[in-house]
């Protein structure tokens, strides 16, 4: 399951959570399979972000030690006006791990790749 802004939405996902309205009616349910027009009618109606079905979306531009360094550096610009919340820091350090443990999988789900051709 993945929260992802509206535009990043596709035809034949699948939705996880229903969406729903402010006061909490929903307006389309967990499961729908979304198409072309329904993605329309929620970008008509404001809707910003959906759950949907599936493994969290690829962390984008590869993964090696320069993407890494990169994130981790785009990580330390965002957390700036935290340096002294240590909560706030450890909130950037687990993203940081995150990061690398996505980049670790990538890495061998691409050794094994490689091992199986």
């Amino acid at each position: 399951m993945q929260k992802i802004p509206l535009q990043l939405a596709r035809p034949e996902m699948i939705l996880a959570k229903p969406v729903t309205r402010e006061n909490g009616m929903v307006l389309i349910a967990a499961g729908t399979v979304l198409t072309e027009g329904l993605i329309s009618r929620l970008d008509n109606m404001g809707v910003e972000l959906l759950v949907v079905e599936g493994e969290s979306l690829e962390m984008g531009g590869g993964c090696n030690e320069e993407v890494l360094a990169k994130k981790r550096e785009r990580l330390e610009y965002l957390f700036r006006n935290f340096a002294e919340d240590r909560y706030m820091q450890q909130v950037k350090q687990l993203v940081s791990d995150y990061y690398a443990r996505q980049c670790a999988l990538a890495a061998a789900a691409q050794a094994a790749k490689g091992e199986g051709q």
